[in-house]
């Protein structure tokens, strides 16, 4: 190899995006609004592992409902 290869990603308008708005969202994502968190939820939910998440969590609340807080009875 001669020359060096580097990769390089698709821009924003490659993707078929609109341009970064700074009033919603920064580059790095450290804030970003509401109506951006909604759309990451949802596209989490429909990948593998919010679903694996999601029914982990209901286990889990479908366990202490069945069975109560432990520990929560008296002992006589």
């Amino acid at each position: 190899m001669t020359q060096d290869q580097v990769f390089v990603p698709p821009t924003r308008s490659d993707r078929g995006l609109p341009p970064l708005d700074p009033t919603r969202e920064d580059r790095l994502g450290s804030q970003v609004t509401e109506e951006v968190k909604k759309e990451m939820r949802e596209a989490l939910g429909d990948s593998p592992i919010g679903t694996i998440i999601g029914s982990a969590s209901y286990l889990v609340r479908l366990f202490f409902i069945h069975f109560g807080k432990p520990y929560s009875y008296k002992l006589s």
